[in-house]
């Protein structure tokens, strides 16, 4: 069943695989939602997110929803073929931002085949009255009970300038980072500010095109990182080039490397959770 709402594409409700995406809330449930950031710009955050999520949505029965935070940018709509105008973003409600419910949610949620659910970020960055703490929490507070896995694409410059803080709503970040001296270098220090108590925290880090250069030696890297490295990602054109023009779903068909090390990764965050 499709639901229209005007002057947008369809947004709910789709079934896929038998399952009912319909926001009901659920219940005697343990929601999860995992923020994805990175290094510095280009490191791969996004790309991890999407493929993550489409993972997650693809192997999984739970409910997934991918919140992308990055204002101002187009990357998902054009990774996930969203390449018009008419489908709402978070900026589209921050008119009634004070009375966001249920309701206004199911204008902004976009379901897709493969049962992966998007938010997208606004792309005018005037439209930035929901990036802040109180109105980012209350959104995370709705989500938790509609979904069972929230993905965040969280970009680092809300770490770098303390515009937003959102620990107590975290239960694992996964930091990203190339293999290049200044991105550890800049990861070790966002890690160190943001982890103040190892055991207080659920953590994981990727490096990701590990085979690129310039790279870091395994022995460089312990030395400079003071926290363990999770998985190492490898970089692959063709696998770069599929995604870019056909989505992430679709390089979960390939038996390469680099599809094997995200589904690995991806297979961790999962089990980790004990859902």
């Amino acid at each position: 069943m499709l639901i229209y709402f005007p002057g947008c594409r369809f947004i709910f409700i789709l079934v896929v695989k038998e399952r009912n995406y319909s926001m009901d809330k659920l219940s005697e449930r343990d929601p999860k939602v995992v923020l994805f950031s990175g290094s510095k710009g280009g490191c791969g955050c996004s790309f991890m997110a999407y493929c993550v999520s489409t993972y997650l949505a693809r192997e999984t029965d739970k409910n997934i929803l991918l919140l992308d935070l990055n204002i101002g940018k187009k990357d998902s709509r054009l990774i996930f073929n969203l390449t018009d105008d008419d489908y709402r973003d978070l900026g589209d409600a921050e008119e009634v931002i004070n009375e966001l419910d249920v309701s206004i949610l199911r204008k902004l949620v976009i379901n897709f085949e493969n049962s992966l659910n998007l938010i997208l970020p606004p792309v005018r960055i005037e439209k930035n009255k929901f990036f802040c703490k109180k109105y980012l929490e209350k959104l995370l507070d709705i989500l938790k009970d509609h979904f069972d896995i929230v993905c965040i694409d969280f970009p680092n410059y809300f770490f770098t300038r303390g515009l937003i803080d959102l620990k107590d709503f975290i239960d694992k970040y996964v930091f990203i980072s190339l293999p290049d001296l200044i991105s550890i270098n800049n990861l070790n220090l966002i890690v160190k500010s943001i982890i103040h108590d190892e055991f207080s925290y659920d953590y994981d880090i990727l490096i990701n095109k590990f085979n690129t250069r310039p790279a870091i030696s395994t022995t460089g890297l312990n030395s400079i990182l003071h926290y363990p490295i999770n998985a190492f990602i490898p970089y692959d054109r063709d696998i770069e080039f599929l995604m870019l023009n056909k989505g992430p779903d679709s390089i979960f068909n390939y038996n390469l490397r680099v599809v094997n090390n995200i589904s690995a990764f991806s297979k961790k965050i999962y089990e980790d959770f004990n859902l």
